[in-house]
């Protein structure tokens, strides 16, 4: 998850700005984070039960994501960075 966004705002960041291409890049690593938990639960409980955890797992992704943009935005301010 890092990686991907890591490597999508240094791509993108001189293009979109870093607040966006820090959100999209985020957004990916989430997906990336959902698909990953719905194939490892998949194999191990079957695909059809795995479905009911996706919800879950998007919520906590969007979590992740929301406080992550604001602790950076927080860092930002106080010259952390």
């Amino acid at each position: 998850m890092a990686l991907i966004t890591y490597f999508f705002f240094k791509g993108m960041h001189n293009k979109l700005g870093n607040t966006t291409s820090r959100i999209i890049g985020g957004t990916l690593a989430e997906i990336e984070m959902i698909l990953g938990y719905f194939v490892f639960e998949g194999f191990m409980y079957g695909f059809a039960p795995s479905v009911v955890n996706i919800p879950a797992n998007a919520v906590q992704g969007i979590a992740g994501l929301i406080i992550g943009i604001v602790l950076v935005k927080i860092f930002e301010k106080t010259k952390m960075f």
